[in-house]
């Protein structure tokens, strides 16, 4: 028989609204009292972190200083990844926070919308989901008072640099200015590849790791993140197992049902346990890796890989609006990965000026040559310059990989094929740390799923560019006719050159 849940008594206001009230020296506690410009906090789920950002909006815009009206007006950007999980749970939870009837209707059409009014309070809200083009230009030219941010974890870094920079702009400061602009977010642990993991000292730094990129990656002083307690507490047991028991430190326990997070973890992956419930960086597997013979340990170096002088640079590419690039050398029959660059939501005529001026500040001097989609070379919608060709206008002639239609079989057969091929048991296939993305992606978070109809095909997210564009540079450096036991043909044509110096190599076709 199941014992009755007692609810915990709400304090209301004398208008009879609901007056949450947060426990004394919680993370949740120190979140609500920060005025940092940035506020992130962390936690397990269920750890009430999205209650408290929500509450945080409404305490920020009842702060605002009044306009000459008398009111105090803020406008807001909400932000989840997709619009599913925007609708389902990001506005589900602001409205049960929010309730309309008190605070005013939220507008369904695109984007979602609100204008919520209490007292002399008025906050303008915008519902943003990161699945539409559209929802990042809003980002671009909107102005904001402040980004609100629901699962930080599922967002890149440049999105989150794109609010940073955007927040402030509302009131005009013709009107006052705001009194507080900024970001809030919460968010569970992170994969280890997301810069939150590396910006907050959950992941080590690589060794070696340059000082450019050390530096972008410093947590800035004036920013607040709050890290809470996890659900559980684990134990080993005698008999070699893990074990679980309620952490007394867990924050929200109040409002959630008895046995809560041990009711959680049940029929859970370790993954799953670490980052939802312990807090801990994990890496959560969605599907079948594509790459199950991708071994960290093994393949990955524990330094960070350098530019090998007079040894020519290729640059792999994935196009798309969310185009990547791989900067690897062939040494000695072994390919050493140094470097990823990723676009964000990003046309070739931005992408490729970045490619180009990473190249001059990585490998100075060096030549390059480039391999890439095959469908780079379909004209876009918006124009008529392929992606290659306008990385052709900068400099950069970009040779198709060699795979007949693109065919994904023969392109993750070549990744795959290096990564069994280890003569002597050493790895022909080496990646840098710092190819972060790439690294996760192989590890499982590029998976398997099924369309539509049913076919089981290779997932397409924010891994999948990283691994294709390695994938292509791999076919380029001959690996699709290694794997068939043929030796890699050798093209007539002068390697391209890129910077001062002639490569008296050649390339393979």
């Amino acid at each position: 028989m199941v014992a009755a849940m007692t609810a915990p008594e709400l304090a209301r206001t004398a208008d009879g609204r609901i007056a949450y009230q947060i426990d004394a020296g919680t993370q949740l506690a120190a979140f609500m009292m920060s005025a940092a410009p940035v506020q992130i906090i962390q936690g397990p789920v269920g750890s009430g972190k999205s209650k408290i950002c929500n509450l945080k909006v409404w305490s920020i815009a009842s702060a605002q200083g009044a306009m000459r009206d008398g009111v105090r007006r803020t406008r807001w950007g909400v932000v989840r990844n997709t619009y599913p999980e925007l609708k389902t749970t990001t506005i589900r939870t602001w409205e049960d926070t929010f309730p309309q009837s008190e605070f005013g209707t939220i507008k369904w059409s695109m984007p979602i919308s609100q204008v919520m009014r209490m007292g002399d309070v008025e906050a303008q809200i915008d519902f943003l989901a990161l699945d539409k083009v559209d929802d990042v230009k809003k980002i671009r030219s909107g102005e904001y008072t402040g980004f609100y941010v629901n699962e930080l974890q599922y967002l890149p870094k440049e999105l989150f640099d794109e609010m940073t920079s955007r927040a402030g702009r509302y009131p005009a400061m013709k009107d006052g200015g705001p009194t507080w602009y900024g970001v809030l977010a919460d968010m569970n642990a992170p994969d280890e590849d997301h810069f939150i993991a590396m910006m907050t000292g959950q992941v080590e730094w690589p060794l070696n790791m340059p000082d450019d990129e050390r530096a972008a990656m410093e947590w800035p002083k004036e920013w607040d993140f709050f890290m809470q307690p996890s659900g559980l507490l684990e134990e080993g047991a005698p008999d070699g197992t893990t074990r679980y028991r309620q952490n007394p430190a867990a924050e929200n326990l109040k409002w959630l049902p008895p046995g809560y997070y041990t009711n959680q973890i049940k029929g859970k992956t370790r993954a799953w346990i670490k980052s939802r419930v312990l807090n801990k960086i994990a890496l959560v597997v969605e599907g079948s890796p594509v790459y199950p013979n991708f071994r960290p340990e093994f393949h990955v170096s524990r330094e960070a890989l350098l530019p090998v002088p007079r040894h020519d640079v290729l640059v792999a590419l994935d196009a798309g609006r969310w185009p990547a690039a791989i900067f690897m050398q062939e040494i000695g029959g072994r390919v050493y990965v140094q470097y990823e660059l990723l676009g964000f939501n990003e046309p070739a005529t931005v992408f490729a000026p970045k490619v180009k001026r990473f190249l001059e500040h990585r490998y100075p001097g060096w030549t390059a040559r480039f391999v890439g989609d095959p469908k780079g070379f379909d004209k876009g919608q918006a124009t008529d310059d392929s992606a290659w060709e306008v990385f052709r206008f900068n400099g950069m002639e970009v040779a198709a990989a060699p795979v007949k239609m693109n065919e994904i079989e023969t392109r993750v057969g070549a990744l795959a094929h290096i990564l069994d091929d280890n003569p002597s048991g050493i790895a022909r296939l080496q990646i840098s740390p710092l190819c972060r993305t790439l690294k996760v992606g192989l590890e499982g978070k590029y998976f398997l799923e099924k369309d539509e109809t049913g076919v089981t095909k290779p997932c397409k997210n924010r891994y999948s560019h990283p691994c294709n564009a390695a994938e292509y540079g791999l076919l380029g450096l001959g690996e699709g006719r290694r794997m068939v036991g043929v030796n890699p043909a050798v093209s007539t044509a002068p390697a391209r050159m890129f910077g001062t110096r002639r490569s008296l190599r050649r390339v393979v076709a």
